[in-house]
């Protein structure tokens, strides 16, 4: 008897849609990713980050909202990296959020830390501490 029906390597757009099409199909579903990269790279470091510090700088400059209320309007002087940085992170979070919330509500297991074949059915997954553990799974 395998630990999971199908185990899943990265938790992105790709790897979500199939951990939880198959847990609707009533399969055993795990999915292993790093802590710091639920979501994949699109919403860690790539996409979302670039449109988040675009929106942010639109809007703490007060630009989107100039046309309506006249060249004059501005929300902040002076906007610093920190301001950004903190913005950017609120918005992965809360996408990072919405994942886990997804995968729980479909009974798909999230299992922290890198995995590497040891063969055709068995993961090794390198854990947060250092512990390695061993995981099998049928697909």
């Amino acid at each position: 008897m395998y630990d999971y029906d199908l185990l899943v390597l990265g938790s992105g757009p790709s790897g979500q849609k199939a951990a939880i099409a198959a847990a609707k199909l009533g399969r055993r579903v795990g999915i292993v990713d790093r802590r710091d990269m639920i979501g994949g790279v699109c919403i860690n470091t790539g996409t979302v980050p670039s449109k988040t510090l675009r929106e942010a700088v639109l809007y703490l400059s007060g630009m989107s909202q100039r046309d309506l209320y006249g060249s004059s309007y501005r929300v902040k002087e002076e906007i610093t990296v920190g301001d950004l940085a903190a913005r950017t992170q609120h918005v992965i979070s809360r996408q990072t959020d919405v994942i886990r919330n997804q995968l729980a509500r479909n009974r798909v297991t999230l299992i922290t830390g890198i995995g590497r074949f040891a063969d055709a059915h068995t993961i090794w997954v390198n854990g947060e501490s250092g512990h390695e553990s061993r995981v099998t799974f049928d697909l």
